[in-house]
């Protein structure tokens, strides 16, 4: 009898183990995920000079490419935080405007010039405990980066595209 037991203690550790493997392999594969999808917005975005309708039609073809669909608790952070919501088709990302004025300070109140794009994606993990504490994990399943500096006059004075 002792030893049905020690053998139920190695079946459940080898258990646990291969739980924390394949847990640890799932995150990795949606961070990728995350960081590609960040990182394709962010050259969409700077090839369009900006989020345009045209880089908007883009960024929801790359969605319905790559499968890409995070959790609607991710929305919530984003408008908390100071961030704006892109909804498409297939999916939505965050993103904040920063202008930029002739001296290459933040927000002054000169001559207009341009901005940076901050770009915000999340990490999806389906698991419904994890899923109940995402408003405070947010930071945690975030991936986020900024554009190079874009100069163009097709932008509103709030980086918001205009007329779609």
């Amino acid at each position: 009898m002792k030893d049905a037991f020690g053998g139920l203690f190695t079946i459940q550790l080898i258990v646990i183990f291969v739980i924390i493997i394949n847990s640890y392999l799932a995150f990795s594969v949606n961070y990728t995920k995350a960081f590609r999808v960040k990182n394709e917005i962010r050259s969409i975005i700077e090839k369009q000079e900006g989020l345009t309708c045209d880089a908007i039609e883009q960024i929801d073809d790359l969605f319905e490419r790559v499968k890409y669909r995070p959790n609607s608790g991710f929305n919530s952070w984003c408008s908390k935080n100071g961030y704006e919501v892109q909804e498409t088709d297939h999916g939505s990302f965050c993103w904040k405007f920063q202008k930029v004025d002739v001296t290459g300070n933040y927000e002054n109140n000169q001559i207009y010039k341009g901005g940076y794009y901050t770009i915000a994606t999340f990490v999806n993990v389906d698991i419904p405990l994890v899923n109940k504490i995402y408003p405070f994990a947010g930071n945690l399943f975030l991936v986020k980066g900024e554009t190079a500096l874009i100069y163009s006059s097709g932008l509103g004075h709030d980086g918001a595209p205009r007329g779609c």
